[in-house]
């Protein structure tokens, strides 16, 4: 399934625009992680909503980048002015995304995705930290475990071709 010749098959231009799209995403998910977590709530319940009027947001008015940019910053409900952190952090995840797929999808597209996890924590840990002056615990065990099991799992992070023998 990761395998560079595969993947080498399609333009890597579409690799390019799949990558950021797909961190785009991510960073949409990851501002929930920001906003949550150090707040004790629950990432996955309620759905994402205005934290003023607590409006449902539709699927429709979910879309990365290109939501906050059609509402121009505001709730579609309420008008409560939405922070540009959204915006930025969906926009940085993008690029984050971009730039691992360019640096290292010609190697492994395994191995840009590891490095896409791992900076994708990197990006809540920093933006909670700036705001709340703490990093959670999940932030900081969670990625623990996966930095082990990524390294376990994915021997192109240590220049290999096959895991290192026992």
């Amino acid at each position: 399934m990761f395998d560079p010749q595969t993947w080498a098959a399609v333009p890597s231009q579409f690799w390019c625009v799949v990558f950021f799209a797909l961190g785009a995403i991510v960073g949409s998910l990851l501002n929930v992680c920001i906003h949550r977590l150090p707040r004790g709530e629950s990432i996955v319940s309620p759905p994402s909503h205005c934290p003023v009027c607590n409006h449902a947001i539709p699927w429709y008015l979910n879309i990365p980048l290109f939501t906050w940019v059609y509402l121009r910053g505001k709730c579609a409900n309420c008008g409560t002015a939405i922070s540009v952190r959204y915006l930025f952090v969906e926009l940085l995840t993008g690029l984050v995304f971009l730039a691992c797929w360019l640096a290292f999808g010609s190697q492994s597209a395994l191995l840009a995705l590891v490095y896409c996890l791992f900076l994708s924590g990197l990006i809540v840990a920093t933006f909670i930290d700036l705001e709340h002056f703490i990093i959670p615990d999940e932030i900081t065990l969670g990625g623990i475990v996966a930095g082990f099991l990524c390294s376990a799992a994915v021997p192109a992070m240590h220049g290999l071709t096959a895991p290192a023998p026992a």
